[in-house]
């Protein structure tokens, strides 16, 4: 699709360079010439959440959903829709570029297992030296997709569609299955999700507080019996985003970037 449109190869082609400026190079680089701090980003309640290799192949799903949504809506409204389909791709590219200028300044970590219990866990730790946990991209990029195709398809007038109203449901549903990928697979902490949630209402178009209460209530809804610390854990999440608004109320002006690293240097402070 994009090879047959240069203005959407060229935001292709972009988005592409930017995940290995902001995302790849900083980690890599750092893990070679250690530059810059890395702080471990952990919860305790992460551990309520059990290693579960099965969840890596809906892992690694994330970049497929937000390309298979443009790809869909390119379908269905055709290359009228294309300068808008631009704009969407140039929006997943800033979440690269906003992420990555925290990147730059410090490292954030987890711990996760060193063993590769299959070949999709095997690429997974070749690609990524996990040092970029906060903000999580997957968290940003699998809910910026559900808002950016939501708002493109209400611009177009087909959200009252009850086939477009079940696309977008299924958009959030994946967003939720992809976030709780996360924690199974012990790539990120329950820390980046309040972070990243905190992020996402300051930087994401229609994400609102709402969003966030309701996708934390949902959180692992399909296997809340397995989980008995489900509560603690929603708890958790929640109050990380509360303490970052919180502080984001009392200085706005700093901008978000600051009380995310204010945020991540708590940790190397041991609070």
């Amino acid at each position: 699709m994009a090879l047959s449109r240069p203005r959407l190869l060229g935001a292709a082609l972009a988005v592409a360079l930017e995940a290995i400026r902001s995302f790849f190079l900083p980690q890599f680089g750092n893990s070679i010439l250690r530059r810059r701090a890395v702080i471990n980003v952990g919860h305790p309640l992460d551990d309520a959440v059990p290693f579960n290799p099965r969840h890596s192949g809906k892992y690694m799903e994330f970049v497929k959903l937000w390309m298979s949504a443009l790809y869909r809506l390119w379908q269905i409204y055709g290359d009228e829709a294309l300068p808008e389909l631009v704009g969407y791709v140039g929006d997943i590219r800033r979440l690269y570029t906003e992420a990555g200028s925290v990147y730059r300044i410090v490292h954030t970590t987890t711990d996760r297992p060193k063993e590769n219990p299959d070949l999709r866990f095997a690429l997974i730790h070749a690609l990524d030296p996990h040092l970029n946990c906060v903000p999580s991209l997957h968290v940003l990029i699998v809910f910026t997709n559900w808002k950016l195709a939501a708002g493109f398809v209400s611009r177009k007038g087909g959200a009252r569609s009850d086939a477009m109203a079940r696309w977008l449901d299924r958009q959030r549903d994946e967003a939720l299955a992809i976030t709780e990928s996360v924690l199974y697979v012990k790539q990120h902490s329950i820390n980046c999700i309040g972070a990243s949630l905190f992020y996402l209402v300051r930087r994401c178009p229609g994400f609102t507080d709402a969003d966030v209460r309701e996708a934390v209530r949902d959180l692992f809804a399909s296997t809340e019996a397995d989980l008995p610390a489900i509560g603690e854990l929603r708890a958790s999440i929640i109050e990380i985003y509360e303490r970052l608004g919180t502080a984001f109320s009392r200085a706005p002006e700093r901008g978000w970037r600051a009380h995310l690293l204010d945020f991540i240097y708590s940790f190397e402070a041991g609070r």
